[in-house]
């Protein structure tokens, strides 16, 4: 016991610190939806991390008559200028998930619902108060997805909701394997256990759990060094060795494992996209993918909803068959093509009932853009072709995600990220040691 406890103490000081950095950093990260992450900005901030603000960008807007109107969305709100790019004007302040011309007139995605802007106001039509995630316009509907779980098909000359629902596809339809890169993947970001927000839940336990441990191991071991408040000491002891935290064991394991696989993301690449995993053995939520309409499309006829497996429809949102296999991030319809922008998938585009893949494009791509009859696909391998907003300044979601995956530092820094994790597999084990050590005492 006295081992056990004397390599807890050792290892809980060397890597309490940076524990305590991923756990409320991660935290955060798991619910990018919350507006307040974009609108609290920092300026003290090293060169290379002021760069990455350009991951934010949603979509972007080209007028065709007139290129030098450009609009561009985000989750740092709605931006348009006249002039090429000389000079941005912010035009909203919440986040942008889609931007669809259609008529005369740009149909908008929010986290706030859907507005229209008309080249001189914005202005709220729909949904108010839902945050839409992706969103298609045929005809007279427009197909909006909320909070990638219910599909909402509404009139787009009177804006009334005429049909609210849930995806509910046959569980032979979902009865495919998946790499282990999408699997980790999955784990890592609240989404890999159970559906709707459950697997967020655990992870959320989690990261609550270990920066109560990482800060009261501190004042712990600080009190002890002093030699003072021993009964102080004593009940935090109490609360820090319980039942509720040998609970969190399990996700301190898939996040400090799954961790370690996504520091080395490209050098593993290779080897965790030949490694299948048979879906007999997979959790519940790749049985039933409730929560997971990352993409939309409706054609006039034909409904298409993308996810994680791939593209599904249907032509009466009850009726719903395997389309195209390979995860669907975006859907993009122009000049009746379809763009199909994959995550961890070939990108695709759909022409004449077939798909194609689009080769040499870049890896999910957040938009595309017609400039004089060409495409042109807008994604983070490729802001310096577009005019795009400048900031002197970051965002508490750009802060908190570059010093979880180590940016911040350096690009070695993913090392410290390993060492931590693994540390943090050590201290369960002796952490339970000395749970059931003392358990016995009492």
């Amino acid at each position: 016991m006295v081992k056990a406890y004397k390599l807890h103490k050792i290892l809980g000081i060397s890597a309490g610190l940076i524990l305590l950095v991923l756990s409320i950093s991660g935290f955060f990260l798991n619910h990018n939806k919350w507006s307040f992450l974009y609108t609290t900005t920092f300026s003290s901030v090293p060169s290379h991390i002021l760069r990455t603000q350009n991951r934010l960008f949603t979509s972007y807007y080209q007028e065709a008559n007139n290129p030098k109107h450009i609009i561009v969305g985000g989750y740092r709100g709605l931006f348009e200028t006249i002039n090429g790019g000389k000079k941005f004007r912010k035009i909203a302040s919440f986040q942008i998930l889609a931007i669809i011309p259609y008529a005369d007139k740009l149909y908008i995605a929010t986290s706030n619902g859907i507005y229209t802007y008309d080249y001189k106001q914005l202005k709220q039509v729909a949904l108010d108060r839902e945050y839409i995630t992706a969103m298609s316009i045929a005809k007279d509907k427009i197909v909006a997805v909320v909070d990638k779980q219910d599909l909402v098909v509404l009139d787009r000359n009177t804006l009334k909701v005429l049909h609210k629902t849930q995806v509910h596809i046959d569980k032979k339809l979902l009865n495919k394997d998946i790499c282990l890169s999408r699997f980790v993947r999955d784990l890592h970001y609240g989404r890999g256990l159970f559906d709707e927000d459950l697997s967020l839940l655990i992870n959320d336990y989690g990261a609550i759990v270990l920066t109560f441990l990482a800060l009261s191991g501190y004042i712990i071991w600080f009190f002890i060094k002093r030699k003072k408040y021993p009964k102080l000491v004593r009940k935090i002891i109490k609360l820090h060795a319980n039942i509720f935290v040998i609970f969190a064991i399990f996700p301190f394991t898939i996040l400090a494992v799954t961790g370690i696989f996504l520091d080395h993301a490209s050098a593993l690449s290779q080897f965790m996209r030949s490694v299948t995993i048979n879906h007999t053995i997979l959790p519940p939520v790749y049985s039933t993918l409730k929560s997971d309409i990352w993409s939309v499309d409706y054609d006039g006829k034909i409904y298409r909803i993308g996810n994680r497996y791939g593209i599904y429809k249907s032509e009466n949102l009850k009726d719903w068959s395997f389309d195209n296999r390979g995860f669907a991030y975006k859907m993009i319809r122009k000049n009746n093509k379809l763009y199909i922008s994959g995550m961890g998938a070939s990108n695709r585009v759909l022409e004449n009932g077939k798909y194609k893949v689009l080769k040499n494009t870049p890896h999910m791509f957040r938009d595309v853009v017609l400039q004089n009859n060409k495409v042109i696909y807008f994604s983070s391998m490729n802001y310096k072709d577009f005019k795009l907003p400048t900031f002197n300044n970051i965002t508490l979601y750009t802060l908190l995600f570059s010093l979880h995956d180590g940016s911040f530092f350096s690009s070695w820094w993913v090392w410290i990220n390993d060492f931590a994790a693994i540390i943090l597999m050590l201290l369960s084990i002796t952490g339970i040691i000395r749970w059931q050590a003392l358990k016995s005492k009492r």
